[in-house]
């Protein structure tokens, strides 16, 4: 019996003016926009290969390790034309430094929650509107409007059990609205492979496939909501205005609201107390480098040598735009070493400090309100798809903070293979190119131009000091770069399909139970309808 009733709903489904408009509506949008969302991802490889590559260009020109500052860049998400998410909301990259931690949560520029009233357009928003709306309008007048016709009262004259009535309704909406949404998907899949750059793995059709699932439990769960109301009103247009609202409410109201309320139950501390702490913080490492580094600033660093000379041109432009000593006196550069190897380390140690106490601040106060805000959120199913959308897709937040975490280690890693080739940041290799006889043969083809300078002849003078930049300016070709063969490269894995499945199992359980409880309530409030 509960087959033949669904089979009846289903081909009454088909027949109908709004299955057609709703599923071409669906069709129509994924043809159209997945081709721009591809192209948009197209792009961004693009950009993403190009500063790879200049990066990598980078490392070639290394001269000092001092200026072995790589960035890290963050490849795009081929998934994410499913779900953008947090994609384009954070940062794509961040540098490796001495003196900061990076930390690529924090390049996120969005402050005002009302700014994501309307989300970023992507497949997710097609299916959680238009398909949402289609699973309502199938579903608002199942019971309400049988009823209104007078085929409910007919139907279940035939002593046919009300559960079974339910059961096949649920089932023929369930088949109904599973034929839009697979060729949906298998229109985007088709876009998708025929884009050239694009080669799903393994772990990616499986998110695929979940992704799938998902969508089908979200619209269960819709569908089996404006079932809910069908059961409780008895004229389907008074069903339809209250899942319409509804619909608004858990699609607009609910994820916006949630962030003022979450802002009123748990106010975020004072950005101006978190400055302070880290502006003294800074300030204590300024007081320790001077009083380590007292004797080198009494004794003037003995930047002259015994004739009196200074280094001329002193710094030199190297790699990742940062700069390097280029020419200085022997004593000098000793006592540079020396100044590196107490300061380095407390440059490194203060920049894991402040992080640390960044880190507390927004554990303490951002995250939580964050959590407390998805937490009110989740009462939306809307909410709860998104969220699956994009842990499947890669682009939630767990993913970047997975990113970030193993950017952290690998800045350690290159403070260690720093500190390592430099013998504790104080070998001259790590601040200058000027080696042993530089000064030296300086000092000479620099004594044409002391001389013309004692006899004041100008002619003499700037033919010496062609001499010296012709000379610097060979000695700055002759530098070699430093090589890198063995320096650690990043690597990272992007997105353990095991954590997002693990990620996914609270928001997929929640929105079960959701389809469970409306299924339970429908059930109850048809027990009680009056079916005349």
């Amino acid at each position: 019996m509960i087959w033949k009733i669904a089979k009846k709903e289903i081909l009454l489904n088909l027949m109908t003016f709004k299955f057609a408009v709703g599923t071409l509506v669906c069709v129509v949008l994924i043809a159209v926009f997945m081709p721009v969302l591809l192209s948009d991802y197209h792009r961004r490889l693009g950009e993403y290969n190009k500063k790879v590559a200049a990066n990598e260009e980078e490392l070639r020109k290394v001269k000092v390790y001092k200026n072995f500052t790589p960035t890290i860049f963050r490849r795009p998400e081929i998934l994410s034309v499913f779900s953008e998410g947090l994609e384009k909301q954070l940062g794509d990259s961040v540098k490796i430094q001495l003196e900061n931690v990076p930390d690529i949560s924090a390049a996120s520029t969005e402050t005002n929650p009302f700014l994501s009233i309307f989300p970023t357009f992507d497949v997710s928003l097609i299916l959680k509107i238009v398909m949402s709306i289609l699973a309502l309008l199938v579903a608002y007048d199942v019971i309400s409007g049988e009823r209104e016709r007078g085929t409910l009262r007919l139907t279940m004259s035939s002593a046919v059990a009300r559960y079974h009535v339910l059961v096949g309704k649920l089932l023929a909406g369930l088949i109904t609205l599973l034929i839009p949404l697979t060729v949906a998907f298998t229109l985007g899949l088709l876009i998708l492979l025929s884009f050239p750059m694009v080669d799903l793995t393994a772990s990616d059709w499986v998110r695929i496939g979940l992704i799938y699932f998902a969508s089908l439990i979200f619209l269960s769960a819709m569908y089996n909501f404006g079932m809910l109301f069908s059961c409780l009103t008895k004229k389907p247009a008074i069903s339809l205005m209250f899942v319409l609202l509804f619909w608004v409410v858990f699609l607009i109201v609910i994820p916006n609201g949630s962030f003022y309320l979450a802002s009123q139950l748990r106010p975020i501390g004072s950005q101006e107390k978190l400055d302070a702490e880290v502006n003294a913080l800074r300030e204590e490492q300024k007081a320790e480098i001077r009083e380590l580094t007292k004797t080198f600033e009494e004794g003037g660093w003995e930047r002259q040598d015994s004739r009196g000379r200074r280094g001329r041109n002193w710094y030199s432009q190297g790699a990742f735009g940062n700069s390097y000593i280029f020419m200085y006196n022997a004593i000098y550069i000793e006592a540079h070493g020396k100044y590196c190897a107490l300061t380095e380390p407390i440059r490194i140690r203060h920049a894991d400090e402040i992080w640390e106490m960044q880190k507390r601040y927004g554990n303490n106060n951002l995250i939580r309100q964050k959590h407390l805000a998805d937490s009110i959120a989740r009462s939306s199913p809307t909410v709860l798809y998104e969220n699956l959308m994009s842990v499947l897709s890669g682009t939630d937040l767990g993913r970047f903070e997975e990113f970030s975490k193993r950017v952290k280690e690998y800045r350690n890693e290159v403070m260690e293979y720093i500190r390592s080739k430099t013998d504790n940041f104080s070998s001259p290799s790590y601040f200058t190119t000027c080696r042993d006889g530089d000064w030296e043969e300086y000092v000479k083809i620099g004594e044409p131009f002391d001389e013309a300078r004692k006899a004041q002849n100008r002619a003499e003078m700037a033919k010496a000091q062609e001499v010296i930049e012709e000379w610097i300016e060979k000695k700055r070709q002759q530098a070699r770069s430093l090589g890198l063969d063995d320096f650690p490269h990043f690597v990272y894995s992007a997105g353990n399909l095991l954590n997002s499945v693990k990620r996914v199992i609270p928001d997929l359980a929640l929105l079960v139970f959701i389809n469970l409880l409306l299924f339970a309530l429908s059930f109850v409030a048809f027990l009680r309808y009056d079916v005349r």
